[in-house]
């Protein structure tokens, strides 16, 4: 694994329950470069994303939230 870690915070407009932010965490976990993913329950609409930045970009974090059918935005940390 790289050394070349970064985190990026996604807000996302779209309510979703505990069982589809599951599901959601899940399938970005599998995208290539994600090491880690995770929300805090009383923020749900916030996903902090952990990724290696020699395989992906948080821009190509961002299109996966939007090819998910998410409406979804990059917040500075």
């Amino acid at each position: 694994m790289s050394a070349n870690l970064n985190e990026v915070m996604l807000h996302i407009d779209e309510t979703l329950d505990d069982v589809a932010l599951c599901r959601l965490e899940d399938d970005v976990r599998s995208d290539p470069g994600v090491v880690s993913v995770g929300h805090r329950a009383e923020n749900a609409h916030m996903i902090m994303v952990v990724y290696d930045s020699e395989a992906t970009h948080a821009s190509g974090l961002l299109h996966s939230f939007h090819e998910r059918g998410l409406h979804a935005q990059v917040v500075g940390l």
